[in-house]
Order: C-alpha cells, then structure tokens, then sequence
C-alpha cells in the first residue's frame, strides 16, 4: 500500500484489522475485560507497569477502554486549557474522549481513527500525532501530543514533523505504587 496525501503510510489489511478490532471494541463501552482484545491490552499494561516502563503503557492504555479504566485516577482532570474540570473517573470514560490511538504503529487522533472506520478503511481520514514522553522527577509522566503533517521517514511511526494540524495537548499520569494513573487529559485551546 502506498503513502496517502498526509503522508501517513500503511500496511497489510491484516495488520490494521488486528489493531482497529480491539479499538472498535474498547470504544463500545467496555469497561472490563470482554473480549481477547482487551485481555491482550491489559496483559501489555500490566507488563509495562512490572517493567517500571512507561511509554510501553501508553499503547495498551490508548487503544483499550478497559486499561483505561483500571489505569485512570479515581477523578480525572479534563477539558481546554485555563477552563478544565474535575470529574469522576467514570464519568471520564463515559465521554470516550480519550484523544488518541495507536494504529499500525504509530498514534493518531481518535475522531480521526472514527473517520476511518466509517469510511470503510480509508487512511487518507487518519491524522497522525506526534508524541513526545516527559518523565520528571518524582516518576510522573507527561505526553504532550500534537496532530499534523509528517514527512515520511526511515522505520515505524509517521516521520518527521513538518506543520501542526491542530492544536493537541497533553496527558498527564502520576506514579501508584505498582504503575501509573491518568490524572490529566488537557486540550491546548484553538
């Protein structure tokens, strides 16, 4: 398959079928482990969390509701920058605006992966994301994320960034005694 005209490049049918699946499925509202492709997501996390490694927890923690839920603080920071609120982590997962997913190996923007799937597969509707990991002191970990347009480079994930596509944010997670939790879901204003 060939690049499309944002420069995001793609795979077998195969491969995508096995990454949107799960996705499709967590989306419905699971918020337990109900399917195989929860219980695979799940697994990875628990892994990253006893390998005290971070960014593997981020993959499971996008594509998989039910990771969500058992990996998010009690309440959850959310909103636009300067105007956010506090709310439950129920809450939270009820609004299923978790803001990005991992496709084929690199992240995109989770209306854009919706796109997608109604448009029966079409990666031209795919905005891929930069993502960038910042790890502090005290074990917290931010990810800043930024939608927009790639130049295709060398391996996995979508390249280098060439213009932003929208205004991103960032999330922010705070170390429990055996992992992480997701305590702030922030959107830059724009």
């Amino acid at each position: 398959m060939t690049g499309s005209r944002n420069g995001w490049c793609g795979t077998a049918a195969a491969l995508l079928l096995v990454a949107v699946a799960p996705v499709a499925a967590a989306d419905a509202g699971a918020g337990a482990a109900t399917d195989e492709g929860d219980k695979m997501f799940l697994d990875m996390a628990q892994q990253a969390c006893q390998a005290a490694d971070f960014p593997s927890l981020l993959w499971p923690f996008a594509n998989s509701a039910a990771v969500r839920a058992r990996y998010s603080a009690a309440s959850v920071r959310h909103g636009v920058a300067g105007s956010s609120q506090v709310e439950s982590a129920a809450a939270y997962a009820k609004r299923d605006a978790f803001p990005i997913v991992m496709i084929d190996f690199s992240y995109v923007t989770r209306d854009s992966m919706r796109r997608f799937e109604a448009a029966d597969g079409d990666p031209d509707q795919l905005v891929p994301v930069q993502i960038e990991f910042n790890g502090s002191s005290d074990n917290r970990y931010r990810v800043d994320w930024l939608p927009g347009r790639f130049e295709p480079g060398e391996g996995d994930g979508p390249g280098t960034l060439i213009a932003a596509t929208g205004p991103g944010g960032y999330l922010l997670f705070r170390p429990t005694r055996d992992c992480w939790e997701l305590v702030e879901d922030i959107r830059n204003p724009g």
